[in-house]
């Protein structure tokens, strides 16, 4: 066990738990310490202790064999009492029947057995003779009562400081899942982002290398060509000007020409020289 974190060692005889323990055992015929093997260690975010406590076999009685117990707790102080207290209470169950005639009898058992109880009740009747006893092991049973229901409100109390740490590694667990996810997504935009630009960017290369206008910002094409101005309604003809500039001017004059002239105005019928005023501005000089 030592090559595993534990640590080990013999039960001394200090005051309390441990010197009544050991000297219990004696009476027993238990003439070797009891041993201890300690361990502390982290459960879900807190640090506990297990102590294993070993008792040797009786020489006075040695059809019961050797036995042990084990307590577990946060810290060595606090959890080597604990297993020596458990090592009692089993002992008082054990050796029930030989510690008949010790003061040991009176000590609460692991379980408190119908024999134990009729011990109880025999020593209230005779309270009046043997006052001192029936009070000291009234008031420790009592005490050891109380610690095994703060024991076990301990317990729940741990139980539930743990499932809340659980719960919190779990949250912490799922948020950085989130932050990841969160990350994922940046970056796939910012990827998405760069195409984009790369590709407008290429777009923009071929338009140029081709000799293609680049169309305005919001714009998705442009038109290409020259545009087109009717030539109809400058002198109120209505066909379309032919390809040729020249012949079409030529064909005014003509028809110009062929109208019968009165005053100079073609409607009086009187001849009379036509002269075109100057073109204005913005019209097509011949």
């Amino acid at each position: 066990m030592a090559e595993e974190g534990w640590t080990q060692g013999d039960c001394q005889a200090a005051p309390g738990f441990p010197s009544l323990l050991i000297n219990t055992l004696e009476d027993l015929g238990v003439m070797e310490r009891p041993r201890y093997y300690s361990r502390e260690y982290e459960h879900h975010g807190t640090l506990r202790c297990r102590v294993i406590l070993v008792i040797a076999r009786s020489n006075r009685y040695p059809d019961i064999q050797p036995w042990r117990v084990t307590a577990t707790g946060f810290r060595h102080q606090d959890t080597y009492p604990l297993a020596i207290r458990k090592a009692l209470r089993y002992l008082c169950r054990i050796f029930e029947e030989h510690l008949a005639p010790t003061p040991a009898k009176f000590f609460p058992p692991a379980i408190r057995t119908p024999v134990w109880e009729a011990r109880m009740r025999n020593l209230e009747r005779r309270r009046h003779e043997e006052s001192p006893l029936y009070q000291v092991a009234t008031y420790l049973a009592a005490l050891d009562q109380l610690f095994d229901e703060q024991a076990n409100l301990l317990r729940e109390q741990t139980h539930r400081a743990e499932q809340a740490e659980l719960a919190v590694r779990l949250q912490q667990i799922r948020a950085a899942h989130a932050e990841a996810r969160a990350a994922a997504a940046v970056s796939s935009e910012a990827v998405a982002q760069e195409s984009l630009r790369q590709a407008r960017d290429r777009r923009m290369q071929d338009w140029t290398r081709s000799g293609t206008p680049v169309p305005a910002i919001g714009e998705d094409h442009v038109l290409l060509g020259t545009p087109v101005i009717g030539w109809g309604t400058l002198f109120g003809n209505t066909q379309a000007p032919s390809g040729n500039p020249e012949s079409s001017a030529a064909a005014v004059e003509g028809d110009v020409a062929a109208q019968p002239l009165t005053n100079g105005n073609p409607e009086d019928g009187e001849q009379g020289s036509l002269t075109l005023s100057a073109p204005e501005e913005g019209l097509p000089r011949e």
